[in-house]
């Protein structure tokens, strides 16, 4: 079922590896490129697509202002009922976005078998043809055929000649691709295979390790570019929130992609590479001839009021015009949307306490002022003990 996909594929990479003479190294390159520009109109409807999104971004910020702060289930149900009915009277489909990328996934399986297998999608080589020169040749190709051009390359012709009738004609051993790399670099052998010293000590060896490294950095680089040079959704606060998730995927994909780099041949991870740096030139492309929209705080508050989000809440006063406290804003200050009145009203609530305060104190000053100003009158009366004593006094 996949040679539907492999062999069309293949026999583009084997034009490319003839235009540059089999340097399979620029073969991969062009490949790359022609394989970026059949998904080019995908990314485009991918912008197109992400244009539409933008457009709603200031109808969807309303919306969720109107429900910030309220993370009770049938609340959120609510909120995002409405922003699916935003989305469907818009005609905009979220799912749309994830077709280029189920359609990149075949293209690099393909890649992969038709890379661990050129003397099959490249030469066009039968199974009997394959298995006749590799037993000839000793090799093992349980891991694919890319292990055995080399060796091919080693002999003439000639020493092929057995096979002629197989299908391996001398035309077809001149499109034999060339995987060492100005005789320096052999893009067949994995970075596995190099995992030891007599591999590093060689210029070879040590540049197919730096294969892995590059994947990672260049992997790491397009998920960065990608993402800034993309739109991205308007829920700040769930971003705020997987902000972590999304570090986390800048560093586990690529590092997947060095795992999977280390088993397979070289030639996979230049692919991948090359890939990495064309895919952020086509986005940047896109991003600048087909800009997203652009919005001010009018556009944001007139939205507000067509949805009928709140714009600030005011603060709590009595008819009397007293500030009071009250439960139903006591956690204001955690959204952005409520913290600016939370903060004037706590102000507002502080002061008013203040001077309550200060009016009690001043009062109990008066009230200690008065008492301290009125005249003390003397007890007159004499101790009991002492009149006892004078009327004895007298007896005598």
């Amino acid at each position: 079922m996949m040679d539907i996909i492999n062999k069309p594929l293949g026999w583009v990479l084997k034009l490319c590896s003839n235009i540059v003479g089999g340097n399979y190294l620029f073969a991969i390159l062009i490949f790359a490129i022609i394989v970026e520009i059949i998904l080019l109109p995908f990314g485009i409807k991918q912008q197109k697509n992400s244009i539409k999104q933008a457009r709603l971004r200031p109808k969807e910020m309303a919306i969720r202002k109107k429900y910030a702060g309220r993370d009770d289930k049938p609340t959120q149900q609510k909120m995002a009922q409405e922003i699916q009915e935003l989305y469907q009277k818009e005609g905009y489909n979220p799912m749309s976005g994830c077709l280029p990328l189920l359609i990149q996934f075949p293209l690099l399986i393909a890649l992969y078998n038709i890379v661990i297998d050129p003397l099959r999608y490249i030469c066009g080589l039968s199974t009997d043809a394959i298995n006749a020169i590799s037993n000839h040749l000793g090799a093992d190709i349980s891991r694919g055929t890319m292990g055995v051009l080399s060796q091919i390359r080693a002999h003439d012709y000639s020493y092929f000649k057995a096979f002629e009738g197989l299908g391996f004609t001398e035309e077809v051993y001149n499109s034999v691709p060339n995987l060492n790399i100005f005789k320096v670099l052999d893009l067949s052998v994995s970075p596995m295979e190099c995992m030891n010293l007599d591999a590093i000590k060689t210029v070879s060896g040590w540049l197919i390790l730096l294969v892995p490294i590059i994947t990672f950095l260049a992997y790491f680089f397009s998920m960065k570019m990608t993402r800034k040079l993309s739109y991205q959704p308007a829920n700040d606060a769930q971003q705020a929130q997987t902000g972590c998730s999304n570090k986390m995927m800048d560093i586990t994909m690529p590092l997947l992609s060095v795992f999977i780099s280390f088993g397979v041949p070289a030639a996979l991870g230049v692919y991948w590479i090359f890939k990495s740096f064309l895919g952020v030139a086509k986005q940047a492309i896109l991003y600048y001839a087909m800009p997203l929209p652009k919005f001010t705080e009018e556009d944001y508050r007139a939205a507000e009021k067509e949805v009928g989000a709140r714009v600030e809440r005011s603060t709590s006063v009595k008819k009397s015009g007293k500030v009071v406290r009250s439960l139903h804003h006591i956690d204001d200050e955690d959204f952005e949307d409520t913290a600016e009145a939370a903060r004037k009203h706590k102000e507002a609530l502080e002061a008013q306490e203040a001077a309550e305060a200060e009016a009690k104190k001043q009062a109990a000053g008066k009230k200690k002022g008065i008492l301290s100003a009125a005249p003390i009158k003397e007890d007159e009366r004499k101790p009991e003990s002492s009149e006892g004593e004078e009327e004895k006094s007298d007896e005598k």
